[in-house]
């Protein structure tokens, strides 16, 4: 029977979450063993460092990228950085070590009684599995909401989860695919297409995403077809815009 480390460690390499960055302690050990060849981890002495080097990372590949926090305590250090990554539309996963699953009722040291809640102001998505067997496909959730919302998600678990066995169904994860749709539909678009088309003064105000998703040019190109006035939207985290073109107006307040 496969253990839960090891097809959590095989659902990152699949998903292409093999560098990680963070600052571990006790809890988070069990997780970092038998960590594959393939994998390369980014130390940092203070999680608001190690937040930001992560944040930094995701926005220049445009891929999620895993954090490996010290419990409740490292999660804590990480909120100002976070904060950041939340303002920036960055798909952080964060995965935060908690106590051994008896020790986590009775309080004792490095244990969180509800360690989701510390982080769900912030993050898209944070939950702790109801049981070991549950982590692999918590952890798969915690992608997949990461890339869906472009937005930091948490999850807490025990380190004494890692070493438990899982049945062959968890293996079944590894080749699930999940698709998403962001566009229009057939009739959305020709409905959009005529608006546009038929506008008489048509202007632009564009958001930090059309950045994120690598739209930039497609972006002049639609402006200079249609010969109207750009602005940004106000408190953008990227430039959606070349902001020396002649079409663009600024930024709006």
């Amino acid at each position: 029977m496969p253990s839960v480390r090891r097809v959590s460690h095989e659902l990152l390499e699949r998903q292409g979450l093999t560098t990680v960055f963070g600052n571990p302690g006790s809890n988070e050990l069990p997780f970092l063993a038998e960590l594959p060849d393939g994998f390369r981890y980014v130390l940092g002495l203070h999680e608001g460092a190690v937040v930001g080097m992560a944040d930094g990372y995701a926005q220049a590949t445009g891929r999620p990228v895993l954090v490996n926090l010290h419990a409740a305590s490292g999660s804590g250090n990480a909120m100002g950085a976070l904060t950041n990554a939340v303002a920036s539309r960055t798909p952080l996963v964060v995965v935060a070590g908690q106590q051994v699953r008896p020790a986590i009722g009775p309080e004792a040291n490095l244990a969180s009684v509800d360690a989701p809640a510390l982080m769900k102001p912030l993050v898209g998505w944070a939950a702790e599995p109801a049981c070991a067997g549950d982590v692999p496909r918590a952890l798969a959730q915690a992608v997949f909401e990461a890339r869906l919302q472009r937005r930091p998600t948490y999850l807490s678990v025990p380190y004494d989860d890692w070493s438990a066995e899982v049945d062959d169904n968890a293996l079944a994860l590894l080749d699930r695919r999940v698709l998403r749709a962001a566009v229009p539909g057939g009739e959305q678009r020709r409905w959009l297409v005529e608006q546009v088309a038929s506008a008489r003064r048509p202007a632009l105000v564009l958001g930090g995403d059309i950045d994120s998703a690598g739209r930039f040019d497609d972006a002049v190109r639609l402006a200079e077809r249609l010969g109207g006035p750009v602005w940004a939207a106000p408190s953008q985290f990227r430039l959606p815009f070349p902001n020396r073109h002649p079409l663009f107006r600024g930024v709006l307040p």
